[in-house]
């Protein structure tokens, strides 16, 4: 029985709402509309009215800002991987972390930014097909994730170099590290699986028209409840949890700098002069310092990129519905 025999009007696929990466409730959401319209359309009326402009209409401005990026981001980045292999009094244990945190953020520069740049110009059709959406999927969350639990881990070493300096020694070896930077790295890549999964292709369908040519998107294809739980899941435990964790660590290394502090200045007091002792801390407290306004300046780009690599946005006051 049609539509119309049971008073009811046509329905299509409203592409209108879809944000780029989180589409309505789930992929295939319909809405009631005016499908005598749609028919007398063409396809590329069709796509201009569901899915928009075809180029980004501020893509100049953002690919220039863009292009600006990449500079200073490979060659700073650049520099600090080529140090740290040429120079092998520079492959420390704490110069490992730097060298992974550099390489993530050229994976993003050389590879993802140009397919950032590439679905700005021409937001559909996505021509890299269904391997190309997961790849693009994977990569922007993988290097996002190991971000984080790359700070996160520094700032444990840098807690054991600072309150158990002993321990230090014989625990965080190059061997060491570089056990813990794959760790890092395949953690990454499992946990990015969840999301990567929910993304496919997705083309515009229209009743009594079928699929429009040249409308496919690499775009979430699951249930949004499925995807909204997938980003709670990932927020905790890689946003919440290593913040979390980093504050209470610095707070426990600038609580035992300031004892070492009090201490030193004890000391200078009695002596009446200030002691090699007390230079070497000065130099470790400046040092302590720079770590965490460091640490401190990661961790706050950390949910910008968390929400650019799962697609987090808020939705718009007709999407929660479906109207």
């Amino acid at each position: 029985m049609s539509p119309a025999a049971d008073g009811m009007a046509p329905l299509c696929f409203n592409c209108s709402i879809l944000p780029g990466d989180v589409p309505p409730a789930d992929a295939r959401s319909l809405v009631p509309c005016n499908g005598s319209r749609d028919l007398n359309l063409t396809d590329e009326e069709l796509r201009l009215k569901y899915l928009g402009p075809q180029q980004t209409e501020l893509f100049v401005p953002i690919c220039t800002l863009y292009l600006l990026i990449f500079v200073v981001g490979a060659v700073g980045n650049g520099l600090t991987c080529t140090v740290i292999l040429c120079h092998k009094a520079m492959r420390t244990p704490t110069n490992y972390y730097l060298f992974s945190l550099a390489v993530s953020d050229l994976l993003v520069l050389l590879v993802g930014l140009p397919l950032e740049l590439y679905e700005m110009w021409c937001n559909y059709p996505f021509l890299l097909g269904a391997g190309g959406c997961y790849f693009r999927t994977l990569l922007f969350e993988t290097v996002c994730l190991a971000s984080v639990l790359n700070v996160t881990a520094l700032s444990v070493e840098r807690y054991v170099a600072v309150v158990h300096p002993l321990q230090a020694r014989s625990v965080m070896t190059r061997v060491h590290v570089r056990r813990v930077l794959g760790a890092i790295w395949g953690l990454a890549v499992l946990c990015s699986l969840p999301n990567t999964s929910l993304h496919g292709i997705q083309q515009l369908e229209v009743p009594c028209r079928g699929t429009v040519p040249h409308s496919a998107m690499c775009t979430l294809v699951h249930p949004r409840a499925l995807y909204n739980l997938v980003v709670q899941i990932t927020t905790l435990f890689f946003f919440c949890l290593p913040m979390a964790t980093i504050s209470v660590l610095y707070l426990l290394i600038g609580l035992r700098l300031r004892r070492e502090r009090l201490l030193v200045l004890r000391q200078e007091a009695r002596g009446g002069a200030r002691s090699r002792d007390s230079c070497r801390f000065q130099r470790s407290q400046d040092r302590g310092r720079t770590q965490v306004t460091k640490m401190l300046c990661k961790c706050c780009s950390w949910e910008e990129r968390l929400s650019q690599a799962l697609g987090v946005r808020l939705p718009e006051p007709g999407e929660w519905g479906g109207g």
